[in-house]
């Protein structure tokens, strides 16, 4: 009996194990979403401490916003890749999660993000205001499933922050030159 296996056979294998692992993770993000959909919830801005925050409610019904996390889950590997290379250039790596407390809900920027190859950990970088089972700069873990958002700053630019940039597309003009001059990143 021969024991060989081709290398057209794993490669088939391998494909084959990738779409049955997208098709779970899909149903367990559709499960977490269809879980949460009933929910209202309040969405915060990620930055640094001087940057005024704007804490808006986010009605369940939100397409833009429902749109938002779906691609910022969809792009995650993105997000993974670049936080494993370490680049020079790049920084400011935070992860969005929402927070249930009750009938309460809240999605909170996580900083100082690590990955230790099941899941994110890091600081809750906002001060909460409707959930009160977390507090600034406590230590969270975050699974990917639980991500809703991520964030990173490359040169000077946001890449990702989703559900950020749908938040800054509703401010004022006013409103966006002052959150542009104490950002330490440009919105493209």
């Amino acid at each position: 009996m021969n024991s060989k296996i081709s290398r057209s056979t794993i490669g088939k294998v391998s494909v084959w194990l990738g779409l049955v692992m997208k098709s779970a993770v899909a149903l367990l993000l559709l499960k977490v979403t269809i879980a949460r959909a009933a929910e209202e919830s309040t969405e915060t801005t990620a930055g640094d401490a001087n940057v005024p925050l704007e804490y808006q409610d986010i009605k369940d019904n939100d397409i833009a916003m429902d749109r938002a996390v779906t691609k910022a889950r969809e792009l995650l590997g993105f997000f993974l890749a670049a936080l494993e290379a370490k680049k020079p250039d790049t920084d400011e790596f935070e992860v969005k999660k929402c927070f249930i407390d009750g009938d309460k809900v809240e999605h909170i920027w996580i900083r100082d993000v690590t990955w230790d190859g099941k899941a994110f950990h890091g600081r809750i970088d906002n001060e909460p205001l409707e959930v009160s089972n977390v507090r600034l700069g406590q230590r969270v873990t975050v699974t990917p499933e639980d991500v809703t958002d991520w964030m990173f700053v490359k040169q000077g630019k946001l890449m990702g922050g989703f559900t950020m940039r749908v938040l800054y597309s509703r401010l004022s003009p006013e409103q966006k030159a002052e959150f542009e001059k104490q950002a330490n990143f440009k919105i493209e």
